[in-house]
């Protein structure tokens, strides 16, 4: 208490002392003085330990008497103790008394001495600060039309006699007790609790004090008193809790006022965590409404106990329930029905999910099958928006929902996942919804006897949000999540999600979907069907997957041996997969550790599904470990093509993240330069995710140009600009070299410019851009020319459209790192399309050709390289929206869209040996000419070798035309993966290899 408000206590009470009634017996005295004897008992045998001495202590004791016209007729204040029998000197006559215990004033400061009438009572109210777990509780009683008999304290109280009269004083406050459970040890994270919202003030002789400002945080640290680490009970172990913290005997104020339901004015409670989310909830419990429906109280009254269990799960699961304090419960309201729910509000994303429990005394309870429309009369079927929840006919349990109801106990437990399903925007409807959908549903819940009769219902409130596009998905479409990403540390969520098709054979019923963990990683990987709860996942700023953990669901006790390795749904495929460790495998001589791999697969329905006939199935890459690694053993040999029998001497480590420049990593729409310069060697860093695209390099500008000096490092933009807006100078170089230049710096070819690698040399230290073939002379990799007469099939021309006859060149591709890292049997040639029409010639006599594919059609060299296309959940793009990337050519899609750290779906390679992956984003490229337009956005990856590819003279000029050679990804039959000329001038992405260590 501040000495300002002190000091006016003190003076009111001086100054009404002379008008107050403190032990002024004597003179008010007419027919002599009589007694009351009063015990202070009947409340104070708690039911509640520990402490239980605190909660009933009694150290003062202060009896006021009024008399019929509420003029204060006695006030005297009493040391005293629980079972005191306190004889307190009063005429006899009929009185109001109201008694205080351990006002928390010194007796002389008390402003209760000042009391001439009972309504001054009105006006005294405690500082929250005098009711704590410290101090001793001030309490309170009032007992009207006391009769004092005048016969050895005696008094009558409505007819009864009573010697002595025994109170049951209030406690202005309330005990909270806590039990915190989780299902990982938090020993490291937690830190203690807070309590915010409290009431500034306790009124003495009201039970509402919902006119007070409710601006007070208490927080207790975990050093304090209150925490004790409790060993979990056989059955918390067999719900998975392996962490339980007790907390004892918090004293706040109470906290009551009307109506009950205003959460507003709630007190809420959160679990301080370090390093992790902390969960919070409001305090409430459920008490009778109108009818048959229940009601959210948000209040805390006095001399209540509450003891709350408390689940560190997210969204944070908190149950209240009253308990005796002494011999009563409070205020509380008890009815004979209930159905209580953890939360009738919930917020989600179409990425994540609200986990709702629910307890009730009746035999059954169902979710209601539809649900009302951002709050008006307008409904839609359940199983429409939300993922299987509706119960079939006999049915307790859905892949989302289940009620265990025990008959000999007369009660029953559930829960439910709240997850979006086909109300998802698909693209037809995405572009109706700029920023995106928002739709709020009315859930219901309903209690009910077996008949359905009698029923007790909640509405749950669902608030949803949908930012991005969804589609229908499986492995041949491209809309399929086809593999995961960890680095070394991470163990965490990776969300793997896509809508199912209805079976139009089974009376278009939802499919079915069934995901398990492949022999021998099931003690490697764990799965969930448990929606994450990440409050931001689906937003552009989505939280750490490392903070949201995957467990098995403990309330599937179907799947098997709820073990994580094997689960199953219906609808909407939605699951979470992640590591059970960290890999830990040794570290190399640049400090990287080979990374672990593994598969899970999963079988579906489609649409065309009939009953008990075949589903596909098919398998998800994982790969725990950011560490370059071989894709193709370098010790094997190959078997088929060019170099059977050879060994694979120049396969090397293949980083798993395209290039970028350090000022456009991680950048966000702010970011706004088109380019970057990257003016020195060795200047690139790896982006943060495989998804990501990176940065558009050009392979490298002519050395000996000076008007080439500001173009000739830099690092492209790559998603901006879109459409338009492009300089229409000084943005793009597309100017060809005299000489033709070379990486290598040895040689002496006139006709060549040698040592491109130490300027343009953009891998990190320790790293370089693979070649396809000679780095010091012209790489052809098979037969050239490849130009076939349009006129005569049979007829090649060269650049200058002279007839020649081709020279097989595969033998060179020996020489290749692209080649034998990535391909099983590495293909000799080039891979273009067949049909596409060019002009050679010279002195102004064109001759038209078309480019002949040299090297293997992918469709009938599937064991050459094995890819798979679609999405990939590297802990980014599979907790963002996708939308719309808008190239030069076409709308396609992407996450953080617009920026440069923009990801695509792409291309999995892996080896069916050893289950090794790798991913490719689909990040399209620059053209060389449009000022460097984009195309082929999440589509195609393509990466360029240090490698130059045949590079004749332009027709009519004495410039080449500086063709290098590239790589080209993805699983498309039309063109497939394989290697291509590309002009140097194109923009394209660089993947880098390790360095081969050199020994001492």
């Amino acid at each position: 208490m501040s000495k300002k408000v002190y000091f006016l206590l003190l003076l009111y009470s001086v100054i009404t002392l002379l008008s107050s009634c403190v032990d002024e017996i004597s003179k008010q005295q007419t027919g002599g003085i009589a007694y009351l004897q009063i015990k202070g008992a009947t409340l104070f045998n708690s039911n509640y330990p520990p402490n239980a001495e605190l909660d009933d202590k009694i150290v003062t004791l202060r009896i006021m008497a009024f008399d019929a016209v509420g003029v204060c007729v006695s006030n005297k204040r009493y040391d005293a103790a629980r079972y005191d029998i306190i004889k307190h000197e009063i005429n006899k006559g009929t009185y109001d008394f109201v008694f205080v215990a351990n006002e928390p004033y010194t007796e002389n400061a008390s402003p209760l001495n000042g009391i001439s009438n009972h309504s001054n009572l009105e006006n005294i109210s405690f500082p929250e600060s005098t009711v704590n777990s410290s101090d001793n509780i001030p309490m309170v009683q009032e007992i009207k039309n006391v009769e004092v008999l005048g016969d050895n304290g005696k008094s009558k109280v409505d007819g009864i006699v009573h010697d002595p009269l025994e109170l049951s004083l209030s406690r202005l406050a309330t005990r909270i007790d806590i039990l915190l459970e989780a299902n990982e040890d938090l020993t490291p994270f937690f830190k203690g609790v807070t309590f915010e919202k409290i009431p500034k003030s306790v009124p003495l002789m009201s039970e509402n004090n919902g006119s007070v400002a409710r601006d007070i945080t208490r927080t207790f640290t975990v050093d304090e008193s209150y925490f004790t680490t409790v060993t979990p009970s056989d059955e918390q172990k067999g719900r998975g809790v392996v962490w339980v913290k007790a907390m004892t005997r918090f004293i706040l104020p109470f906290s009551n006022f009307t109506p009950t339901k205003d959460e507003n004015k709630a007190v809420n409670f959160t679990v301080n965590m370090e390093n992790k989310y902390s969960p919070s909830a409001k305090l409430k419990i459920e008490t009778a409404g109108v009818g048959s429906a229940t009601e959210d109280n948000y209040t805390l009254p006095r001399d209540a106990a509450l003891f709350v269990k408390a689940s560190v799960k997210l969204p944070f699961e908190l149950n209240i329930e009253v308990s005796d304090w002494g011999e009563r419960k409070g205020y509380w309201q008890v009815q004979d029905r209930y159905l209580n729910v953890s939360q009738i509000e919930a917020d989600i994303t179409d990425f994540n999910g609200a986990r709702i429990t629910f307890s009730s005394n009746m035999p059954v309870v169902k979710v209601l099958p539809t649900v009302s429309v951002n709050n008006t009369a307008q409904t839609m079927n359940t199983e429409n928006v939300f993922n299987d929840l509706i119960l079939a006919d006999g049915e307790t349990s859905t892949t989302r929902f289940a009620y265990t109801y025990d008959p000999v106990k007369g009660e029953g437990t559930g829960y439910m996942d709240i997850l979006m399903d086909e109300y998802n925007l698909d693209e037809a409807t995405f572009g109706s919804y700029p920023n995106g959908r928002h739709t709020t549903f009315g859930l219901t819940l309903s209690a009910e006897n077996e008949d359905g009769s009698n029923p007790l219902q909640r509405e749950i409130k669902v608030n949803t949000s949908q930012y991005g596009i969804r589609w229908i998905g499986n492995q041949w479409n491209f809309f399929a999540y086809m593999g995961a990403f960890f680095r070394d540390n991470e163990m965490g969520e990776r969300i793997i999600s896509m809508q199912l098709n209805r079976m139009i054979f089974q009376n278009y019923q939802i499919g079915n979907w069934e995901v398990r963990v492949d022999d021998p990683y099931k003690d490697q990987i764990i799965l969930s069907t448990t929606p994450s709860f990440d409050p931001h996942v689906g937003t552009d700023n989505p939280g750490n997957p490392e903070n949201y953990p995957v467990r098995p669901n403990e309330y599937k006790q179907e799947e098997v041996n709820n073990d994580g390795t094997k689960i199953n749904g219906k609808g909407r495929v939605y699951f979470r997969v992640g590591w059970r460790s960290e890999n830990l495998n040794d570290k190399d001589y640049l400090g990287e550790r080979k990374p672990r791999y593994a598969t899970i697969s999963l079988t579906h329905t489609l649409d065309e599904t009939k009953p008990g006939e075949w589903q596909p199935e098919y398998k998800i890459y994982l790969r725990q470990g950011e560490g370059a690694d071989y894709f193709m053993d370098p010790t094997t040999s190959i078997d088929t093509g060019p170099l059977a029998g050879k060994e694979r001497k120049l396969a090397r480590k293949i980083s798993p993240y395209n290039l970028t420049d350090p000022d456009m990593k991680d950048k966000g729409e702010s970011y706004s330069a088109l380019y970057v310069s990257a003016s020195q060697l060795h200047k690139g860093v790896f982006v943060t995710y495989p998804t990501q695209a990176g940065a558009f390099y050009q392979w490298g500008l002519d050395k000996t140009n000076t008007s080439l000096d500001a173009y000739r490092f830099r690092a492209y933009h790559p998603s901006q600009p879109a459409e338009s807006g492009y300089p229409t100078s000084g943005y793009w170089a597309n100017v060809y070299p005299v000489k033709i230049p070379m990486w290598d710096s040895n040689g002496s070819d006139s006709d060549i410019e040698y040592g491109y690698g130490n300027l343009y040399e953009n891998c990190p230290e320790g790293y370089h851009r693979p070649s396809d073939g000679y780095t010091n002379q012209t790489a052809y990799n098979g037969r050239y020319p490849n130009f076939r007469s349009v006129d005569n099939a049979s007829t090649y021309l060269d650049y200058k459209g002279d007839v020649v006859i081709p020279t097989d060149y595969s033998d060179q591709i020996e020489y290749s790192e692209w080649r034998q890292s990535l391909w099983k049997n590495p293909w000799p040639g080039e891979t273009v399309s067949g049909t596409a029409i060019v002009t050679v010639g010279k002195n102004f006599v064109p001759k038209d050709v078309y480019r002949e594919r040299t090297a293997p059609e992918y469709k009938t060299h599937l064991d050459d390289i094995s890819l798979t296309y679609g999405f990939y959940a590297d802990g980014f793009f599979d907790r963002r929206p996708i939308k719309l990337q808008k190239n030069t050519e076409k709308t396609l899609y992407a996450v953080a869209v617009n920026t440069p750290s923009v990801a695509y779906r792409g291309t999995v390679a892996y080896n069916k040996d050893n289950n090794a992956s790798v991913f490719f984003p689909g990040a399209g490229r620059r053209r060389n000419e449009s000022n460097g337009a984009l195309e082929f956005s999440s589509e195609t990856a393509y990466y360029w070798s240090s490698s130059m590819a045949p590079s004749p003279p332009s027709i009519n000029t004495d410039r080449h035309s500086l063709a290098a050679w590239a790589i080209e990804i993805n699983n498309f039959e039309s063109t497939g993966p394989g290697h291509v000329e590309t002009m140097a001038t194109f923009g394209l992405s660089i993947r880098c290899v390790r360095n081969e260590q050199v020994s001492n």
